[in-house]
């Protein structure tokens, strides 16, 4: 008997499906989430993994399993991002001669949302790419939703200033 793929997905009890099927289910998408809060492949699934590891000893407490995973998540790329590890990161890369682009064809766009700070950068990446609400994304950031709001509007008025030019 297979497991219902939409109990899972809105956070139903995480005791309804074994941490190492939910590990599977959602590795991707926190590697695209990690990438898009740091910029660099690499560390991206090094933060994915903690992320996942500070998550397993509490799986059998957690309500919505992947709302908990963002939040750690979100929490892990902002300690990283304190230790000012990114720019030693691409600076190794840059020397090793990887490149750690997406190639989208809008590398001036990522260029400018990469140049964010991290809590506007997290809040523009959770609203646009996780389609979250602000409700949400005040849970995974532990703010308000008007700090919210403030967030995206000046992350906002920033790529608006890169696009004129």
């Amino acid at each position: 008997m297979g497991i219902d793929e939409s109990v899972m997905h809105r956070g139903h009890k995480s005791e309804q499906i074994p941490f190492d099927v939910f590990y599977r289910r959602e590795w991707d998408g926190a590697v695209r989430l990690a990438h898009l809060l740091t910029g660099v492949d690499a560390v991206a699934e090094d933060l994915a993994q903690e992320a996942f590891g500070r998550m397993a000893p509490r799986w059998p407490t957690v309500d919505n399993g992947p709302g908990y995973l963002r939040t750690t998540l979100v929490n892990v790329c902002r300690s990283w991002h304190r230790g000012h590890q990114r720019e030693e990161a691409r600076m190794r890369a840059a020397a090793a001669g990887v490149d750690e682009q997406v190639p989208l064809g809008a590398d001036d766009l990522l260029d400018a949302v990469d140049a964010l700070p991290f809590r506007q950068r997290a809040v523009l990446v959770l609203r646009y790419y996780h389609d979250l609400s602000e409700h949400e994304i005040a849970a995974a950031l532990g703010c308000r939703r008007g700090t919210v709001k403030s967030l995206a509007s000046r992350g906002l008025d920033q790529l608006r200033k890169v696009i004129e030019r």
